[in-house]
């Protein structure tokens, strides 16, 4: 009977152990590490060089680096409304009545969800040549020779429209997941006393999905202040206006991992988990239920 009490007790942790041993070694022990290395100047190779926190002053007096924050900032903020809205709207069609009976929605899930599947490098290269200057789809279409991702007012909005497109079928999944965890009895209920769709969205659908939207607002986050590839790929010469007028954080962090100043990439990293870390703080506390 203690043989078997034990190993109940001991089973779950076993089961646990893969993936805690994987956690130490390819999570904590970077970090660590990482950590470490941020206040040091080091080339990966040769001595290490302690610097203290000059290269988080660096960062932080660093022009370039305020510049992509913003930028940073308005990938997020201004694609998080258009992206919710769009996202939200199909997700309700596509848990209508109707469109559940249809076999039409077997065809438009898969199709809306295409883009986030995409290899964003590939996305990217497609969106080079539809804004292309010479010959980009949308000039010839047009007939202007608009310069979209040379111009430093438009590269930017360029990403954005990239990133919306993509995320969209992404948050789509999530908010449909959300709503079907909400029972039809109560919809059907409040359509049975004369409840306009509107009136069922605003007062049983957002409240009762209030943590799903509290998800997806912080995985919004966390992949903008992340987002790297669409700036970096969207251009046509080495440090050209992607990297220039487009670019955001994490570019800064690849431009000093790839010019072996890893002490400051480290750097760049732990600036970036904090920001992360207190935006996701701020959701959490600004959708924190209240009693």
């Amino acid at each position: 009977m203690k043989t078997l009490n034990r190993r109940e007790k001991y089973a779950p942790y076993i089961f646990l152990l893969p993936f805690m041993i994987s956690f130490i070694l390819f999570f904590a022990v970077p970090s660590v590490y990482a950590l470490i290395l941020s206040f040091a100047k080091y080339a990966g190779y040769g001595t290490v060089k302690w610097v203290g926190i000059a290269n988080y002053k660096n960062i932080l007096t660093y022009g370039r680096f305020w510049d992509a924050l913003g930028r940073t900032m308005f990938y997020w903020i201004v694609k998080f409304i258009p992206i919710t809205i769009i996202s939200f709207m199909l997700a309700w069609c596509l848990r209508t009545n109707t469109m559940r009976r249809s076999a039409a929605t077997k065809f438009f899930k898969p199709v809306l969800f295409i883009p986030q599947v995409c290899a964003t490098t590939a996305v990217a290269i497609v969106f080079e040549i539809l804004f292309a200057r010479e010959t980009g789809a949308i000039n010839q279409i047009f007939g202007t020779t608009v310069s979209w991702v040379e111009n430093q007012y438009t590269a930017k909005w360029i990403v954005l429209l990239m990133l919306i497109w993509r995320g969209i079928g992404w948050f789509m999944v999530v908010y449909m997941s959300g709503m079907t965890a909400i029972s039809d009895d109560l919809t059907e209920a409040a359509r049975i006393d004369g409840a306009s769709e509107f009136q069922i969205i605003c007062r049983i659908t957002l409240p009762l999905m209030k943590q799903t939207f509290k998800f997806a607002f912080i995985m919004d986050a966390i992949s903008s202040l992340r987002m790297y590839t669409e700036a970096a790929v969207l251009t046509t010469t080495d440090g050209g206006p992607a990297k220039q007028f487009a670019e955001g954080v994490t570019n800064l962090l690849m431009v000093n991992l790839n010019a072996g100043n890893f002490g400051m990439a480290c750097a760049y990293g732990w600036v970036i988990f904090v920001l992360v870390f207190v935006i996701s703080m701020f959701i959490f506390g600004a959708m924190r239920d209240r009693k």
